[in-house]
């Protein structure tokens, strides 16, 4: 690599270049300098406001739970508070239905009527007094007046006559007891006899009760106040100024309110001018409701000082992280300087120096420059690992085309010379001049040879075949030792010629799941490989035998046996020991491939084993038995079948 002393660049401006040295794009850095920190204050702010704006978020929804949760809060504990108000009022409603069952009233003894009521007056503290009235609201008596004393029509009729209309027990309105100078409501009852109502019967209730009822309570976290009100909203009671309140209609707002809704929690200002929220629930009589009140503040100041420690720690955090970009930024441009300098170092040929810089980044870069001349070697040594690689598989490519053609040297070879025996005999009979023996030779020797071109034919459709994936099975259960015996009948005849001794061994096997063709070819490849490749007086063996759940077919046999180098290639298609063997021997090498895809297609598998040339060799068919058999692969017959 030849290297300059000075490396420059070109800039492209419009349609032309313009050249320049890194010293010349490094003269206004110390101008960008301050650029560079404001760029990265608002990075830092770019960063950070979106955390900011969500915690805000967050806090905000959290906010609106908790004052859902609040408000629920508010609003059960209104319905526990009316639940006491109905259940102090159906404590009274009873006391007066058992008074008005009384015996006295069937008498028409209203004297003594008069004295039993008062002494369940003296009996019930919260009652101030029993007023029994006729359906037309007249007073028969009052226990607030001696009996027989002269009185007036009903203090509130309109109670008494939803009684006389509904035959109901009911409650009446808040109104002031003058002679006992407090705040009371009636609860009136029905007094009927024969199905006819004869009698209303009341019972004058302080407001006192109510609020004895109201302090009873447990109180929610910041309450201000519990209020009843009656059917008019009039405050009935309250915890808060009962002096105050007790007696007066409610705000026109809360009014409005009640009167739209059943139940529910809004935002009120209360009687003395504080806001509040109110959850309010109506009674189940006379629509009558109550109310409990929390002052806003009590609800809202607590999300309101949480957002305000969000924004304010958010704004500090800004601050704070302004501050130390503008540091950062410093220690930054003095690393990022010094790496362009080392960068035109690099262009020079030369080995950068950059000082350690506490900012990992820029001393990741400075590592960067520093490791980028190794890498250019690195990728020239990869470069030609690649050209070695692509040599290797042109050299890979070219060894399988020469493979191809001895493939073709071969077939030709192996089709002509039978042809020659064939044709050369075939004309001798056509003359008529040859006696019976030599007719009967030549008969022999056309009809040996033609199998031998037959068998080769049959070898090359069964790779092509295979190649193309349309070998077809016809599986059936099959006995091996059936097979074997046809195999060893099919090539006794040559191994007699060759005074090749054949020896057998079977063993009672599960049978398996196969095409007996198929295998049978298989079992006399292997046969027939065995006997070509042994010498004459050798021996060949074939053993069956049943391994678990796997059948083994051995052939054995004490001929010129495989080289070491050669055993892992012996049952690839075109491959063959050396081009003597095809002389010496015949044949085109497609037998053991065949036989490997036979095999392999009925779930089993085979393999060769030899101690070296000249020490024989030994081939294992393993198959799985039916019971373990696994699915075979079985073409579909269609015409393409055909090759």
């Amino acid at each position: 690599m030849t290297r300059s002393n000075k490396t420059e660049f070109p800039l492209h401006l419009g349609f032309g270049f313009q050249k320049r040295s890194i010293n010349d794009n490094l003269k206004p850095w110390g101008g960008h300098k301050l650029a560079l920190k404001w760029h990265l204050v608002l990075l830092v702010a770019g960063a950070l406001l979106p955390v900011v704006l969500f915690a805000v978020a967050i806090v905000h929804r959290l906010s609106l739970n908790e004052r859902a949760a609040s408000e629920r809060r508010l609003l059960l504990a209104a319905r526990n508070l009316t639940y006491d108000v109905e259940r102090e009022v159906l404590s009274t409603t009873r006391t007066l239905q058992a008074l008005a069952a009384s015996d006295r009233l069937d008498q028409g003894e209203l004297k003594a009527f008069y004295n039993e009521a008062q002494r369940t007056v003296r009996t019930q503290p919260t009652w101030l007094g029993v007023i029994l009235l006729m359906p037309n609201e007249r007073q028969v008596f009052n226990t607030f007046r001696p009996f027989g004393t002269s009185l007036p029509l009903a203090n509130e009729p309109e109670s008494v006559r939803r009684v006389v209309k509904t035959l109901q027990p009911t409650v009446g309105y808040l109104a002031f007891a003058r002679l006992k100078r407090k705040w009371a409501f009636p609860v009136r009852v029905p007094v009927m006899r024969g199905g006819k109502l004869q009698y209303v019967l009341t019972a004058l209730i302080t407001s006192d009760a109510l609020t004895s009822v109201l302090k009873t309570q447990t109180t929610i976290d910041g309450e201000w106040t519990r209020t009843v009100v009656d059917g008019h909203g009039v405050v009935v009671a309250r915890t808060r100024n009962p002096d105050r309140f007790v007696g007066h209609p409610g705000t026109p707002s809360f009014l409005k309110r009640i009167a739209e809704t059943t139940e529910g929690v809004y935002r009120e200002t209360t009687l003395e001018g504080t806001p509040v929220y109110v959850a309010v629930k109506r009674a189940n009589f006379s629509d009558w409701t109550t109310a409990v009140v929390v002052p806003v503040e009590i609800i809202d100041s607590p999300a309101r000082r949480a957002m305000w420690l969000v924004v304010g720690s958010g704004l500090a955090l800004l601050l704070v992280s302004g501050a130390g970009t503008l540091i950062l930024s410093r220690w930054i441009s003095q690393g990022i300087t010094e790496a362009a300098c080392g960068a035109e170092a690099l262009a020079r040929g030369e080995y950068p120096r950059i000082s350690p810089s506490p900012i990992q980044e820029v001393a990741l870069l400075g590592e960067a420059l520093e490791f980028s001349a190794d890498l250019l070697s690195q990728r020239e040594r990869e470069r030609d690992e690649h050209l070695a690689q692509a040599e290797a598989a042109r050299a890979e490519a070219e060894t399988a085309s020469r493979l191809k053609d001895e493939f073709l040297i071969t077939v030709s070879h192996e089709l002509r010379t039978p042809l020659n025996a064939i044709s050369g005999w075939a004309q001798l009979l056509s003359t008529g001049k040859l006696n019976q023996e030599k007719t009967q030779q030549a008969i022999a020797t056309i009809e040996r040879n033609a199998k031998a071109q037959a068998q080769l034919v049959n070898d090359l459709l069964d790779t092509s075949r295979i190649v193309i994936g349309k070998l077809r099975l016809e599986p059936q259960s099959l006995n091996l030792a059936t097979v074997i015996i046809s195999a060893l009948d099919s090539v006794r005849h040559a191994a007699e010629v060759k005074n090749i001794d054949l020896q057998l061994q079977l063993a009672n096997v599960e049978p398996v799941l196969g095409d007996q063709n198929r295998l049978l070819q298989v079992v006399w490849n292997l046969l027939a490989n065995a006997i070509k490749f042994t010498p004459q007086g050798g021996r060949v063996e074939v053993s069956l035998s049943q391994a678990n759940s796997f059948v083994e077919i051995i052939v054995r046999d004490t001929g010129v046996g495989i080289k070491a180098e050669f055993l892992p290639h012996v049952f690839e298609r075109f491959r063959q020991a050396d081009g003597s063997t095809t002389r010496q021997f015949g044949g085109l090498g497609l037998g053991l491939a065949i036989v490997r895809h036979l095999v392999e297609l009925h779930g089993g598998t085979v393999r060769a084993e030899s101690d070296g040339e000249g020490k024989g060799a030994t081939f294992t068919v393993k198959l799985p038995v039916v019971a373990h058999h696994q699915s075979i692969s079985i073409p579909l017959r269609t015409s393409a079948d055909e090759v």
